[in-house]
């Protein structure tokens, strides 16, 4: 069966960030969207070129600091617009309105 283009691609990195990664994870499917969540460990420039390399419209990315105040930094990886950082329902939103662009 023909796989659905993902919406998102979560990249994570520090002490505190995996749990928040997976429940980041688990959000966005709630929400209806198509996410991978990077398994594993990485420095942020490998895994950033994963999420390119993964056909995602957006890098979903958490640090401790993201993972400390439950918010997201979204980097459009298919245009040129800046990334934001949002907390994490307003981030949600943001990617379903934009869902498939």
């Amino acid at each position: 069966p023909p796989t659905l283009p993902l919406d998102a691609y979560i990249v994570h990195q520090g002490q505190i960030t995996g749990r928040y990664a997976l429940q980041v994870a688990e959000a966005a499917r709630d929400a209806g969207l198509q996410v991978l969540c990077h398994a594993g460990s990485g420095k942020f420039a490998s895994q950033m070129k994963k999420a390119d390399a993964s056909g995602a419209h957006w890098a979903l990315i958490i640090g401790d600091d993201e993972a400390t105040h439950t918010t997201l930094t979204l980097k459009p990886l298919r245009n040129a617009t800046s990334q934001v950082t949002l907390p994490l329902a307003d981030a949600l939103k943001k990617l379903v309105e934009n869902h498939g662009t």
